[in-house]
């Protein structure tokens, strides 16, 4: 989830100051941009992220990792509804984006807890979804409820579990890849 960090970049390093698009409201909780086709590189990034969230969601589903194919994997129903939730939000910020964090949290807590039961994963790589699940309830979340912003720069952070949980997966590849030759 490289595209967290390139999302979060002009914020740390640049004083990139954080702005809502130009849309209209049309009820108190929900907000249509004007632009459906984004406009400039920086919205592109966070179309590209959440499709790649959605496609490394469904895919540990499809291989059944970590949570083994029994009922557990159906705890990815919940982050496949929050990336979803997600890629809605590029458009229509209000309700889609906050609800896609909270359900791809949620889902990967299910997940990690899931995956700690399960012993699909070894050693630390099995906390990695519990990790990418913790991360909008203990940093993105309290810090919007204190500011009352979304907080633009933190959201990047959330990439580096995503990238780990990538690694982790692909290392698992490996693994299974070899015990099969």
């Amino acid at each position: 989830m490289i595209t967290y960090l390139a999302f979060s970049f002009p914020f740390w390093f640049l004083g990139a100051v954080d702005e809502g698009g130009k849309g209209k409201l049309i009820l108190p909780f929900l907000f249509l941009l004007d632009d459906l086709i984004p406009q400039n590189l920086q919205s592109w990034v966070g179309v590209i992220g959440t499709a790649s969230m959605l496609i490394g969601i469904v895919s540990l589903w499809q291989t059944g990792e970590p949570t083994g194919v029994g009922k557990r994997r159906n705890f990815f129903y919940v982050s496949i509804a929050g990336a979803v939730s997600y890629i809605l939000g590029q458009w229509m910020p209000l309700p889609f984006a906050p609800l896609g964090a909270f359900l791809t949290g949620l889902g990967m807590i299910l997940v990690g807890v899931a995956s700690i039961k399960e012993k699909v994963w070894t050693d630390w790589k099995r906390y990695v979804p519990l990790v990418v699940g913790c991360f909008p309830f203990l940093c993105m979340f309290p810090l919007l409820i204190i500011t009352g912003q979304r907080p633009a720069a933190i959201i990047g952070f959330w990439g580096i579990p995503w990238i780990v949980l990538g690694i982790v997966a692909w290392q698992r590849c490996s693994e299974v890849k070899h015990s099969f030759s």
